[in-house]
């Protein structure tokens, strides 16, 4: 709406008092529509018109108003989204190296037990898992990582994140996609955080980024590259190179705990604007 219309309403008022001034607006002795002077019509037009300004101003507000807020209301659901995308890309990291044991070959050593230890979704490829329960906890803490092992074939990563390639090595997944989560949540903040992401969201977004333990899952490869240089050995029980608690900073079961009550933080303030 141009801008000059706000005013036009209270200058057409303005010049109707100015007009009603100069002469009477009814004659004298006369009733009705006949009593009323050129100076009268005059007036009622003025006044006429500037009610039509008025309606016709405030109308265009409002519709500008719901532009705005319908555009907001877009960026919001767009921002949301990739904020979630990230989410869900660190829970599938973690899901994915929760089921490395019984997916992956060369057979990584585990003290895990043979049999998969989750149980399958109802009706859906995949698998039930508790990343907080004891039976997750134990297979990740006694999971060693082996830069080689990858995927067994295409039909297992049914219920396994990330599809089914089976040339891409296990370590690099966790790694990669644990990148392409933090590029995902610093991106959003840096697009959205001035229009449509609200702050509960901006924190746990920057609380995720700042964890030491997705500074740990980003570094696994380089961390076994220097140990297995320090130590010069590949085997990956010698250089006590686990998931949990390698002594590697950042990588603690205590880490990976606050890692996911971060999460938990995040989760729960997207489903609160949503």
């Amino acid at each position: 709406m141009p801008r000059y219309l706000s005013y036009l309403a209270p200058f057409i008022g303005f010049l109707a008092a100015m007009i009603g001034l100069l002469g009477p607006s009814r004659l004298p002795g006369e009733t009705g529509i006949r009593a009323i002077t050129p100076f009268g019509w005059l007036l009622a037009i003025l006044a006429a018109t500037s009610l039509g300004v008025a309606f016709y101003t405030v109308s265009s507000r409002e519709k500008e108003l719901a532009a705005a807020r319908a555009e907001k209301e877009r960026f919001r659901t767009v921002s949301f989204e990739e904020v979630s995308l990230g989410l869900n890309r660190l829970i599938d990291v973690l899901r994915y190296a929760a089921l490395m044991p019984y997916t992956t070959v060369p057979r990584i050593p585990s003290e895990a037990p043979e049999q998969c230890p989750f149980p399958r979704e109802n009706g859906r490829p995949g698998y039930r898992i508790d990343l907080r329960s004891k039976e997750t906890l134990s297979v990740l803490e006694n999971l060693y990582l082996v830069p080689g092992a990858h995927l067994k074939n295409a039909y297992v990563p049914a219920g396994v994140p990330f599809g089914t390639e089976i040339t891409r090595y296990s370590m690099n997944v966790i790694s990669e996609e644990s990148r392409k989560a933090a590029e995902i949540f610093e991106k959003a903040v840096q697009k959205y955080a001035a229009v449509a992401l609200p702050i509960d969201v901006i924190e746990a977004s920057s609380a995720a980024l700042r964890s030491p333990f997705l500074a740990h899952l980003t570094s696994l490869r380089e961390s076994w590259e220097k140990r297995s240089a320090l130590e010069d050995t590949d085997s990956a029980i010698a250089l006590n190179f686990r998931f949990l608690n390698s002594g590697i900073s950042g990588g603690f079961t205590k880490d990976y705990l606050e890692f996911l009550d971060i999460l938990d933080k995040l989760g729960a303030a997207l489903g609160k604007v949503r």
